[in-house]
């Protein structure tokens, strides 16, 4: 894997990588260039299967994991710790989990920011004298607002985030500052953009005594993320395609040691909210347009997964959010639930990549009095469904459909081996991608629409502080009628100071291509407007550094 590493928070060997949390790595012995070996990467991959399952009984340096301990670090959820922000470019990685050692107790200060200039141009059909032809905006006007399906990923959005932790090995307190905007570069104070304390929770991780089974377990108010595309991070679009918690409670980890080549593994959690909007509160930019509407909601989940022979993982998963406030259905409305069942397939295959994908059912009754507990491919609570998806004459009740996937591929680790290799020599990485949802609704508007999006993206490392890259997408909010759809091809310059350094410079041009229809959100709170015309033309530099 290519991925660029930070120290990770595991104390074992462990065979099954956190979600969010990298392996550590060592330089490897020997680096290859990729180009020079693609000739080579064609007839490997030919041979795949068979290679693939011969690793399995030929130790080389490539294979590190040894046999199938049990560390808590599961593999169907991402740790509350990381970053909840698109992926940055190039198949790098950030990890923001220190180490602590037995008995010890330590402070630890990790944090990650990606700030981008991002400009969208665009033209005036008719400018007056002293008006330039070409405009500039700045966010800019383009499809894909983070809670809809359209979102990407592909542009850049500022982001901080720091988190502080003390403990030990057995318990560690933590805390995360999040700002989704920088104060001294906006053009108005957005208080909702300045979440400050996101995150307050404790870890706890028992001295068992055993070799064969694990526990670990979070109290306090976090985010749990499930259905994860990438191998160590929430993947290209930067999105769970299952679904997302948000509240205080509990979740609680357990896996088992069967044999050397299985591992079980078990997760369930108990959040709620901390409060409710007001009856009487107006809805405006400062409290985030909250909808007092929307009653106290909670939600329980629970999953089940396995782990074979360190490279297949299967995941069963259920999440079920609620809200049984009379405040807020008063006393005619039925209570709002949203039921999630998904499933996904995790294929972890050494040098010939990594393999990921899910499905779920997700239905929604009455859903409207639902808060922002949960978040379907970010859509928050009920009213995130209604205006993504169900329209807002549904009253909340609906049934999405959704699938997604992901492959990982770094040819520079494909064709060194057997020598092991880490993303310390030239390399090439690309990752394909895509996701779809079918709604059926009691809006007829929104009834029997199909969602789909794809992408590819391709990231060649040539020099220690230079890569070049190259993504494309399309996206397709109505398979019916493609004249909402539109594309993106994003070429990419990255710098860094060194292979695997912790900082990066990207330098990326978006040609978006348009169909007649499409449409961008606008206003406050964000709607859809017909009349304003996107922008084709999105240049970014954006500023990245983890610790």
């Amino acid at each position: 894997m290519t991925a660029n590493s930070l120290k990770s928070m595991r104390t074992f060997s462990d065979p099954i990588p956190p979600r969010g949390l990298v392996p550590p790595r060592t330089r490897s012995t020997r680096g290859r260039s990729a180009l020079s070996s693609l000739a080579t990467f064609v007839l490997l991959f030919s041979s795949a299967s068979a290679a693939w399952a011969e690793d399995l009984d030929k130790p080389e340096e490539t294979q590190q994991e040894g046999p199938a301990t049990t560390t808590a670090e599961s593999p169907l959820s991402m740790d509350p710790s990381a970053p909840g922000w698109a992926p940055i470019p190039g198949g790098t990685t950030a990890s923001l989990t220190g180490s602590t050692s037995e008995g010890d107790w330590r402070f630890g200060f990790h944090g990650f920011f990606t700030m981008p200039l991002v400009l969208g141009l665009n033209s005036r059909e008719d400018p007056e004298p002293g008006q330039a032809k070409t405009t500039i905006h700045t966010p800019p006007v383009i499809p894909g607002d983070m809670e809809t399906f359209s979102y990407t990923g592909v542009t850049p959005l500022p982001y901080a985030q720091m988190n502080i932790s003390y403990g030990n090995n057995i318990i560690t307190a933590n805390m995360q500052i999040v700002a989704r905007q920088a104060s001294v570069s906006m053009g108005f104070f957005d208080p909702p953009s300045q979440a400050g304390i996101n995150d307050a929770y404790f870890t706890i991780r028992p001295n068992l005594g055993s070799k064969k089974f694990d526990l670990k377990m979070h109290f306090g108010a976090f985010s749990t993320r499930y259905g994860l595309a990438g191998e160590y991070d929430q993947g290209r679009y930067g999105t769970p395609l299952l679904f997302r918690t948000n509240g205080v409670g509990e979740n609680i980890i357990a896996m088992l040691r069967v044999s050397d080549s299985v591992v079980l593994m078990a997760e369930q959690g108990f959040q709620g909210q901390s409060n409710k909007a007001p009856s009487d509160l107006v809805p405006d930019l400062w409290n985030g347009f909250a909808d007092a509407n929307q009653g106290s909601s909670f939600v329980n989940h629970m999953h089940l997964g396995v782990n074979i022979a360190r490279m297949v993982t299967l995941g069963l998963h259920y999440g079920s959010a609620f809200s049984r406030d009379d405040r807020a259905t008063g006393t005619l409305e039925p209570d709002g639930t949203i039921n999630v069942i998904g499933g996904d397939m995790r294929f972890s295959m050494g040098r010939f990549g990594h393999l990921y994908l899910s499905g779920s059912d997700v239905r929604a009754h009455y859903a409207a009095t639902v808060g922002r507990i949960i978040e379907i491919f970010n859509a928050p609570g009920g009213g995130g469904l209604m205006e993504n998806y169900l329209g807002d004459q549904s009253r909340g009740n609906g049934e999405l459909v959704t699938f997604g996937g992901q492959y990982d591929l770094s040819i520079g680790r494909l064709v060194s081996y057997p020598v092991a290799f880490y993303g310390d020599g030239p390399d090439i990485v690309v990752s394909v991608f895509g996701a779809g949802i079918h709604v059926n609704s009691d809006d007829d508007r929104a009834d029997n629409v199909w969602k789909t999006k794809f992408g590819a993206e391709a990231t060649y490392s040539f020099l220690p502080w230079m890569a070049a890259g190259a993504r494309f997408d399309q996206v397709h909010p109505n398979m019916s009628d493609t004249r909402w759809s539109y594309a993106a091809i994003s070429p990419r310059l990255i710098f860094r100071t060194d292979w695997q350094s912790q900082d990066q410079l990207t330098l990326q041009y978006s040609y978006f291509i348009h169909g007649s229809q499409t449409t961008t959100r606008t206003g406050a709170p964000p709607k859809v407007d017909p009349t304003v015309n996107p922008d084709n033309h999105v240049v970014s530099l954006a500023a990245s550094m983890w610790w």
